[in-house]
């Protein structure tokens, strides 16, 4: 059986809502989620995705769908 890898993070060019600094995508073994790692706070995907850029594209293909 293949050695399957998946980032849990990556930073992406969109902007917190909050306070307007680059979020990161994150992800558990259970949920993927938005945050920032300048105010701290984290996001629902849903409001993100149809303003996706490449990281955020990218990191999502390698999830399975449960995640999101």
């Amino acid at each position: 059986m293949p050695f399957f890898f998946a980032p849990r993070e990556a930073r992406t060019t969109l902007p917190c809502p909050d306070c307007g600094a680059a979020l990161d995508i994150r992800r558990t073994c259970h949920e993927a989620y938005m945050h920032c790692p300048a105010c701290k706070k984290s996001f629902e995907l849903s409001p993100f995705i149809s303003r996706m850029d490449d990281a955020m594209e990218n990191f999502l293909e390698h999830l399975y769908v449960d995640r999101v």
